[in-house]
């Protein structure tokens, strides 16, 4: 009854934030989180370094995904050395994963690709526990817990990619389809329930040419879709179906991945079927296999509170913190933009700053000369 209550409250503060995001994350001002300066331009401006929305929310998607794993394993008894192993293991292969395949498949230096992340992390995740397990029977003389693991790994995930959806919305990137250019039924769906982006730094603006267009908003719909599955997952894991709540979320998200793709319009390769929606399908079947192969694990009875005692700890809650700022740093500078800052005195300089009324204003310093 407890999980079943803080599911129901997660689903709660989700369905709240999104409403809000929603809403307002299309809109041009929420792109940039801040800008740092650099150097100085002849003309007195800064030249900056531009930090992004998108890359917050990637941050945050991380730091969700990590805490959903850790209170998850937690619950069901696997020690939290093991969590973290495993959690530093995936995010060091698919971090650069994400930004290679992007560049493979797209063409794109400055992107990323969670797609292509997901599938290699879906390819590597047994291999690991496979590894993690060998140790543990060696050093405590038990096996560990590898469907339970599993998934938790998929709940995880699909959490992680659900709230990074919103940096898509931010950035305007995985952009859908049109509502002129989408099938009847979409127009009729979505008339009312569309995006339209605006700022000529989105993507689907400078890429797509569709600023101020109504599109399909596949990105929320990826949003919920995914939240959803993984708070169902999260349901199904909490009393003991493991093995339904791996095939439920490793297997609807991907398969909602090949075929939200039908809906997009921006560029995923040039090709009808994609490789990221061949990726999908081979992660789906691959998913099915490994849940009908695995035992179940269902003599592991889940704890709630054995999960919140662990991630309410200080030095977790600062992994968590780092993840985040890490995830952030590395996908939240900006190289695809730039930026100018030109900096100045507020009309009531004298009376703030406590001078003499009669004070002349400092003059700008001089642009340097070559």
């Amino acid at each position: 009854m407890d999980a079943d209550l803080f599911v129901l409250a997660l689903a709660v503060l989700f369905a709240l934030s999104y409403r809000i995001l929603f809403r307002v994350l299309p809109r041009e001002r929420w792109q940039f989180v801040a800008c740092l300066p650099l150097a100085k331009n002849r003309d007195g401006t800064w030249r900056t370094l531009n930090l992004t929305y998108y890359g917050l929310f990637t941050g945050l998607a991380g730091g969700f995904g990590v805490a959903a794993f850790v209170l998850l394993t937690a619950a069901s008894g696997v020690p939290l050395g093991i969590a973290l192993g495993l959690t530093a293991g995936i995010l060091a292969v698919c971090l650069p994963a994400a930004k290679l395949i992007a560049t493979v498949v797209e063409k794109s230096r400055h992107g990323f690709t969670v797609g292509g992340a997901s599938f290699v992390g879906i390819l590597l995740a047994p291999l690991l526990l496979w590894g993690a397990d060998e140790l543990f029977r060696q050093w405590w003389q038990e096996p560990l817990p590898v469907m339970p693991l599993l998934a938790a790994m998929t709940i995880a995930y699909v959490l992680g990619e659900g709230v990074g959806r919103l940096a898509c919305i931010s950035f305007g990137c995985c952009y859908g389809k049109s509502l002129e250019q989408a099938p009847a039924w979409a127009r009729r769906c979505f008339a009312g329930l569309h995006h339209v982006f605006h700022g000529f730094t989105k993507k689907i603006a400078f890429a797509g040419n569709m600023e101020a267009v109504r599109v399909i908003p596949i990105q929320a719909l990826t949003c919920v879709f995914y939240t959803l599955l993984a708070l169902a997952g999260m349901a199904l894991y909490f009393h003991g179906l493991y093995a339904i709540a791996f095939a439920l979320t490793l297997t609807g998200g991907q398969l909602w991945r090949v075929y939200s793709e039908f809906l997009r319009a921006d560029f995923r390769g040039g090709k009808r079927f994609t490789v990221y929606q061949t990726m999908a399908s081979l992660a789906a079947l691959y998913g099915l296999l490994i849940s009908a192969l695995l035992p179940g694990g269902d003599t592991v009875v889940p704890v709630l509170s054995a999960g919140l005692t662990t991630l309410w700890q200080p030095g977790m809650i600062l992994c968590l913190q780092l993840v985040t700022v890490g995830m952030f740093l590395f996908s939240g500078t900006s190289t695809i933009t730039t930026g100018e800052l030109r900096f100045g005195l507020a009309p009531d300089w004298r009376g703030q700053a406590g001078c003499d009324s009669e004070a002349e204003p400092p003059l700008a310093t001089p642009a340097r000369r070559p």
